[in-house]
């Protein structure tokens, strides 16, 4: 038995899944549930916020079991990083267009990491644009500007 469960890997994301989880089922109280046979907006969220808590619950019950190495240290630095990336590639989406803001999000995204190339970042940045021009644009036909408005 790992008295420690919580300092490893699995301890830590079995806890945050049953904690998140039991929010999500809390919130979803707050809505109407319906019956089964036609459900309400509340349903959805009770599903799948219990079957997190489940999750959660077993694989804390196996970070209990197990004799796991405690965790790394949380990456604050790069957690920030992607943070700012997905908050700056939002902003500029709309404004400086899709074509602006997918390099933007790769460009600072990977600062995040340590051993990062430039050019499988640039490569990684022109890939994923086009593929979001081609998934969001092409195929779905949203109303994305590409360029500056």
């Amino acid at each position: 038995m790992n008295e420690k469960f919580y300092r490893t890997p699995d301890g830590q994301s079995g806890i945050f899944f049953t904690l998140f989880g039991a929010f999500v089922t809390w919130q979803s109280l707050g809505y109407p549930l319906g019956k089964l046979s036609q459900m309400g907006p509340g349903m959805f969220p009770l599903g799948l916020g219990s079957l997190l808590v489940i999750v959660g619950l077993i694989v804390t019950f196996n970070a209990i079991r197990s004799s796991q190495e405690e965790a790394e240290p949380f990456e604050w630095r790069s957690a920030v990083i992607i943070t700012v990336a997905i908050i700056a590639s939002g902003l500029l989406l709309l404004t400086a267009g899709l074509f602006v803001s997918i390099p933007v999000l790769v460009l600072i995204s990977s600062l995040a990491g340590r051993k990062n190339r430039i050019a499988s970042v640039i490569l990684s940045a022109i890939g994923l644009t086009l593929m979001a021009w081609l998934i969001f644009l092409v195929g779905l036909d949203m109303r994305i500007p590409l360029f500056w408005n």
